[in-house]
């Protein structure tokens, strides 16, 4: 079996198939996820033997230089930042919540638990996929799959003609890119997050996890000064660094649309995709493993057996 991409999602498959060969086309270290990572339950520290903390996360939502309570404007302000349109997002939910918190080196340790089997810098392309013969786990993006199969897709005419007049998958698969920026607070063992939905600032989420402050940014930081939301100032803290993600947000696709592409990959190529990026959905890693447990189903089963479990 072959694994396609070793950001989180190919690695933790990798975790989990562990006679998988990994191909990744970025070098060894490029793959690094600097934007806040939080699990809803301890199941991929289990699934990987890597230990998670069980912390309590307090939320809270800025605009207007105070504290304030969500509402429909702040709601479409916030997703019209981060995705550039109007769709339900986090900051309605600003109750606490358990969640649990990897190490900072989890990337490292879950490419060490797949050591010896990824082939770091090696571009797919249209011939690995039409050539394809055995069972492989795709974590590139949706558009790129598309780009490589659409002239031998078998899609029924109006799904293909539904594409063609949305015109190209970059303008299909609307994604935005992030910057990040992080610090170190001495001293500091908190778990907290603030949403800044203003279109004032190009930020939209910073939290402080133990000692570790991450601001996260649409498209580029800027020098907005949300430290006094935190009751904190800059004096003592170090930053570490400036990063930019290109997949940082992702909007909404046509569901049926999707499903019927993804099937027809498995179907007919014997690809299954899997990630936030290969399903163009977004999920937390939490419920990537849970579709790893479905592709185990999947893989080696009948045609007909796949379709049943595709269609759950």
């Amino acid at each position: 079996m072959k694994i396609w991409g070793a950001g989180m999602a190919g690695l933790l498959a990798g975790c989990i198939f562990q006679n998988a060969r990994i191909y990744e086309r970025g070098l060894e270290g490029s793959t690094q996820h600097r934007a806040l990572l939080r699990f809803r339950t301890p199941r991929v520290g289990e699934a990987t033997g890597i230990e998670f903390k069980r912390v309590r996360v307090h939320k809270d939502l800025f605009a207007d230089g105070n504290f304030v309570l969500p509402s429909i404007r702040l709601a479409n302000l916030y997703s019209q930042k981060v995705v550039g349109r109007l769709c339900d997002r986090s900051i309605w939910q600003l109750e606490p919540v358990d969640r649990y918190i990897a190490p900072d080196d989890f990337l490292d340790q879950l490419a060490a638990r797949c050591a010896g089997r990824i082939e770091w810098g090696h571009r797919i392309s249209r011939d690995d996929i039409i050539e394809n013969d055995a069972p492989v786990i795709s974590t590139l993006p949706m558009a790129a799959m598309l780009d490589f199969t659409k002239e031998f897709s078998r899609l029924e005419p109006e799904w293909k003609a539904k594409w063609e007049a949305m015109q190209t998958g970059e303008r299909l698969f609307q994604h935005e890119r992030i910057a990040v920026r992080r610090w170190r607070i001495p001293k500091s063992d908190v778990y907290q997050t603030i949403y800044f939905p203003s279109p004032d600032t190009n930020l939209y989420r910073a939290s402080i996890t133990g000692d570790l402050l991450i601001a996260e940014y649409m498209h580029v930081a800027d020098e907005y000064d949300f430290f006094e939301a935190f009751g904190i100032g800059r004096t003592g803290l170090v930053e570490l660094e400036r990063v930019h993600q290109g997949f940082g947000k992702i909007a909404p696709i046509d569901d049926a649309w999707r499903k019927e592409f993804i099937f027809e990959l498995t179907s007919r190529y014997k690809i299954y995709s899997l990630g936030r990026f290969g399903t163009w959905r977004n999920l937390l890693l939490d419920d990537v493993l849970t579709d790893i447990g479905v592709l185990k189903k999947m893989i080696g089963a009948s045609a007909y057996d796949r379709s049943i479990v595709a269609a759950r």
